[in-house]
């Protein structure tokens, strides 16, 4: 009994830290995704369209459609390659750079509102748990998640999404 209520309090947990999300993010000129492939601009600056659709596993006409709209509102910009001008390379612009530092205060905060009055070694001890967990379950379906950062699981989530669409 104790292993269903842990596994729906995760769950809980993890749909409760997305309406606050989204909840804490509504005003700002982002359509749902559009913040993975803004951060991942970031990140990787000069970037092209068809690299972001590539690692974030989403389609090209996604990453078209979503890169139009956010150079539209300012937060991306695009400049032609120097050796293929049909290929564009994508740059966040300041305001883009100042919203995405925005959404990550927003998201800090509810974070630290969640992890309030647990103390470092609490904390130690559940990160302990939370390894296991991840442990078994890429030990028990061989996943290989160990060195992936959250752009790789990400695509990874978007990857079976898209399958399951294309099954359908």
């Amino acid at each position: 009994m104790q292993r269903k209520k842990t596994v729906i309090s995760l769950e809980k947990l993890n749909i409760i830290r997305r309406i606050l999300r989204r909840k804490g993010t509504i005003n700002f000129p982002l359509y749902p995704g559009q913040l993975h492939i803004l951060e991942f601009v970031k990140t990787y600056s000069g970037c092209t369209q068809s690299e972001v659709a590539q690692n974030l596993l989403i389609t090209p006409a996604s990453v078209a459609l979503s890169t139009k709209r956010m150079e539209k509102s300012g937060l991306l910009k695009k400049q032609p390659d120097d050796k293929n001008l049909r290929c564009k390379r994508l740059f966040i612009t300041k305001k883009g750079e100042q919203l995405s530092l925005h959404c990550r205060k927003v998201f800090d905060e509810i974070d630290n509102a969640m992890l309030e009055g647990f103390s470092e070694e609490e904390l130690e001890t559940f990160n302990n748990f939370i390894d296991r967990f991840l442990a078994n379950l890429t030990k028990k379906y061989s996943l290989d998640v160990e060195d992936m950062d959250f752009f790789s699981l990400y695509a990874m989530s978007n990857k079976i999404k898209f399958n399951r669409k294309r099954k359908s």
